[in-house]
């Protein structure tokens, strides 16, 4: 097993700074153009295509989320919020594949130093994975022998390790209600064709599967010892990333990119101005009093999203940065909030296609595939606002909650 070298935990116990992240950022603008001209193709593929997965890992891009004693970029949850927003204007299917493959790779990070030295051993890793439905694994001399078949593994030809969730069997020592986590090299699985749906094509979101693949005992995150559990002298801990609960950060940071992709979908249709509004007798859109009014309505809702998200966001970096608590009422006013956001970006891209009108379905249009992946975005148990609701009012009026406090 490989040890991930020494580091000096007094310089790797803050966010990375800001000339960092304006680097990233920078980086995200300028491959704009060439991850609109590769996502027809990447929609064909249903997954990356080799010149986009070439350009994310030259530019780092995968592993920035990570901490930086793991050879990562270290960045605070806002600024890797900043960049997947700019990368979602250039295909949203692709900031779906970073957003999964940054955020699987940090949530690694908060597990034990046995985890961390093998899959961080040599560097800076990449993981993506997926939890439902569970796979079965049955305990064997030294570890597990897993069985299991998990869809939606977005990214997973970008990425060296699976982080597959699964049940026990055959097991008597202490059993915590929950899905267990292990950790699979993706050489050990098998990729089964599987992602046919309406939006996010490009995010190679298929089904990994093992079969009889032996997990050692260490390479795997039991649920009573879960991840940002700190064992007895550990060595991989004290950036700012490991003090917050994972379901949060993730919530929120998937957000951020689908605003991304709307303020794109607005721009496409503000650079169409001048086009004729047919029927009427505006010789442009410009001139059209309603036109002005709904470009103003919906940058308004996007600019009201984008500030109601980075509050949340915002919230989480100062919970890493303090380590002050965050109770689970903050936590429940927060799953609220990111409903809200989800709301009015729903609504906007809806304008938005009001707006461009019929010809904008057309499905070479970069407009309709924005509008496509967003939908399906919008549409992750995470984003569902009803579910976010409930929750924040069953904690309000202290009636018994829908979900455990871990899920929000």
């Amino acid at each position: 097993m490989a040890t991930a070298p020494k580091v000096d935990t007094e310089t790797l116990s803050t966010f990375a700074d800001a000339s960092v992240a304006e680097s990233f950022i920078a980086k995200a603008k300028g491959l704009r153009d060439l991850l609109r001209a590769e996502a027809p193709l990447g929609e064909k593929l249903r997954s990356p295509t080799p010149t986009v997965d070439k350009a994310l890992n030259e530019n780092g891009l995968l592993t920035m989320l990570l901490p930086k004693r793991l050879g990562g970029g270290g960045l605070s949850f806002t600024d890797f919020s900043r960049v997947q927003m700019e990368i979602a204007k250039g295909d949203p299917s692709i900031s779906w594949v970073l957003q999964i493959v940054n955020g699987t790779s940090w949530v690694t990070s908060l597990s034990s130093d046995a985890i961390q030295d093998t899959i961080f051993g040599n560097g800076p890793a990449k993981v993506c994975g997926a939890y439902n439905p569970p796979g079965k694994a049955k305990k064997v001399d030294g570890g597990w022998i897993v069985n299991g078949a998990w869809p939606y593994t977005s990214g997973s030809r970008q990425s060296d390790w699976a982080q597959s969730g699964v049940v026990l069997e055959g097991y008597e020592g202490p059993v915590v209600p929950g899905i267990n986590m292990v950790y699979i090299p993706f050489s050990e699985l098998e990729i089964v064709d599987s992602w046919y749906v309406t939006g996010m094509q490009g995010t190679g979101s298929d089904t990994s599967v093992a079969k009889d693949v032996f997990v050692p005992e260490h390479m795997m995150v039991m649920m009573d010892k879960p991840y940002g559990y700190v064992e007895p002298g550990k060595r991989h801990v004290g950036a700012p990333s490991d003090r917050v609960p994972v379901v949060p950060v993730v919530r929120a940071t998937g957000i951020a990119q689908l605003i991304g992709a709307a303020e794109a979908m607005l721009e496409l249709i503000e650079a169409d101005k001048n086009k004729p509004i047919v029927t009427t007798m505006y010789a442009k859109r410009a001139d059209s009093g309603v036109f002005n009014h709904d470009i103003g309505r919906v940058a308004s809702q996007l600019n009201s999203a984008r500030t109601l998200l980075f509050s949340v966001i915002g919230a989480l970096d100062d919970v890493a940065v303090t380590g002050r608590e965050f109770p689970f009422p903050e936590r429940a006013q927060q799953k609220a909030m990111c409903g809200q956001v989800v709301e009015l970006v729903h609504s906007a891209i809806e304008s938005i296609m009001f707006i461009a009108g019929s010809s904008a379905f057309s499905l070479d249009k970069p407009i309709s595939r924005f509008w496509r992946d967003v939908h399906v975005g919008l549409r992750h148990i995470q984003n569902v606002p009803a579910l976010g609701y409930e929750i924040y009012g069953r904690d309000r009026l202290g009636t018994q909650n829908i979900a455990p406090p871990g899920a929000y």
